[in-house]
């Protein structure tokens, strides 16, 4: 998977492309690289922006709520939405707001995956088919096919103020988000031992008790 780009970041590519070019001449001209693949990097980059602006034509960098289920199946079966993530919501749901909360701040750190939610009181037929009981209903897509989901907050510490990173991390786990270098605790060593991602939740999950 491509590695992760914010918000921000895309869309400083695509309103400076011109900027982001010198940006990457520049760091190329530290070095002596070839010409070819100065070359390759530059058409990587123009490549890269225009993804970028196909992406923002669909609201990626924004949660946005999905009007009705034909909107739903749409978006879910674009070609051109490889990773989404969908919240089924209630309204009236005090743990589905806190749903909401963290997916406003995720969808602008994960620019290239769809954050978006879907009134479970609009979507019956998706409802009875997608088998979903319960609430918050959390299912993540990759190419047009459900590949998890997350379904109430048991995996997520069963309590209402598990911290971001929790839900970041299982999310990364369905592979529809992909954890910055930095932040991802699968490339983090404690003693020259590596340590799942699942075993870097549960020492958060304790660190918040």
């Amino acid at each position: 998977m491509a590695a992760s780009v914010t918000a921000e970041k895309a869309n400083q590519i695509i309103d400076d492309q011109t900027l982001a070019e010198d940006d990457l001449i520049a760091e190329l001209e530290k070095e002596e690289i070839p010409s070819y693949i100065r070359e390759a990097r530059l058409q990587s980059l123009k490549q890269q922006t225009h993804e970028f602006q196909e992406l923002r034509k669909l609201s990626f960098g924004e949660y946005t709520l999905i009007p009705d289920e034909k909107s739903f199946l749409d978006l879910t079966t674009s070609t051109s939405v490889e990773n989404c993530i969908v919240h089924f919501f209630h309204p009236d749901f005090r743990r589905c707001a806190i749903v909401d909360s963290h997916f406003e701040i995720l969808c602008k750190k994960y620019f290239k995956t769809k954050f978006a939610k879907l009134n479970v009181e609009k979507s019956n037929f998706l409802i009875t088919k997608l088998k979903i009981q319960m609430l918050p209903a959390i299912l993540c897509f990759k190419k047009s096919l459900v590949v998890d989901r997350i379904i109430g907050f048991e995996e997520l510490g069963n309590t209402d103020d598990f911290p971001l990173v929790i839900l970041e991390r299982r999310l990364a786990r369905s592979g529809v988000i992909q954890l910055p270098e930095g932040e991802d605790p699968s490339k983090k060593s404690i003693f020259g031992a590596k340590k799942t991602i699942r075993e870097r939740d549960n020492d958060s999950s304790e660190e918040d008790d």
